[in-house]
């Protein structure tokens, strides 16, 4: 008697993929609600403190707005940045590679809060008066995080396009294929599903370091929420008890972030995964 063996279609994967990050997605949402019962037995607080909120909730939705504002520039920014920088990279002309390992090294040799500071001071008189306002200086350091990223990820794009084997390469071209259908159909497929994985890394670390802009004054998250911990402090019958809520409240936004696009970027390894890619190396 002949049986039959059901093959998984690409739609059950993707269902199947979905449905254990929502199971993932309800662990976190009950591990984190345990944690913070137990932060508020052991520093006996409050978390929806009703007084609290009402005087929070404003600039914690406006910094909220702001951060995800920054990370609209600063994400896609990045990553075209880092995309052309490590495609430029590999090429074998001296004039084009050395100038752009020059940026590499500097960026990623820099610490960020370093970057940040010289963009919002000297960036603005670097710029006709016509285009300075209050904001510009706050605009220039999101542009030179992203620059500082960009470089991180050309090396992982970098990486990518090295680990595939410069005979398939040949072989398209032997085939038929200019030199550009064939990185558009055979090297870049490959290379971007390998850089995947380690830029869910560096994404998670970008949306943490947009935080660096409340140093030069940005009101994101972190920033409107360091200027209201300062009113709680200097402000007549304080609640210290608050600040354990706001920087908790700030933890869980930026988990929240960092979970969702690391997750997003998984999915889509996941979905464009070939078994035995990995193993591919120049």
């Amino acid at each position: 008697m002949a049986t039959t063996v059901e093959v998984p279609t690409r739609t059950s994967g993707l269902r199947a993929h979905a449905s254990k990050i929502a199971i993932r997605g309800a662990e976190m949402a009950v591990g984190t609600m345990l944690f913070i019962l137990l932060l508020e037995a052991v520093l006996r607080f409050d978390a929806l403190d009703p007084v609290l909120w009402n005087l929070y909730f404003p600039s914690f939705l406006d910094g909220i707005v702001l951060s995800l504002r920054y990370l609209g520039i600063i994400l896609p920014l990045s990553a075209g940045i880092g995309f052309l920088v490590g495609w430029a990279r590999i090429s074998r002309l001296r004039v084009i590679s050395w100038p752009l390992s020059v940026y590499v090294d500097f960026f990623r040799g820099v610490p960020p809060i370093i970057i940040v500071i010289f963009a919002a001071v000297l960036g603005p008189s670097l710029l006709p008066e016509r285009f300075r306002s209050q904001d510009i200086g706050i605009t220039i350091a999101a542009l030179a995080l992203a620059l500082h990223s960009g470089a991180y990820q050309s090396e992982i794009f970098r990486a990518g396009f090295m680990s595939v084997p410069h005979g398939q390469l040949e072989a398209a071209q032997s085939l038929g294929m200019t030199q550009g259908r064939a990185m558009q159909h055979v090297v870049l497929p490959q290379a971007l599903r390998l850089s995947i994985p380690p830029l869910a890394n560096e994404f998670a670390v970008v949306i943490k370091d947009t935080s660096l802009l409340a140093i030069v004054g940005g009101f994101e998250l972190f920033g409107s929420s360091f200027i209201f911990e300062q009113q709680i402090l200097f402000s007549a019958g304080n609640q210290l008890s608050w600040i354990f809520v706001v920087w908790t409240a700030v933890a869980l936004v930026y988990f929240v972030m960092t979970f969702s696009v690391t997750e997003l970027l998984n999915a889509l390894d996941r979905r464009y995964h070939v078994r035995g890619l990995e193993a591919i190396s120049v």
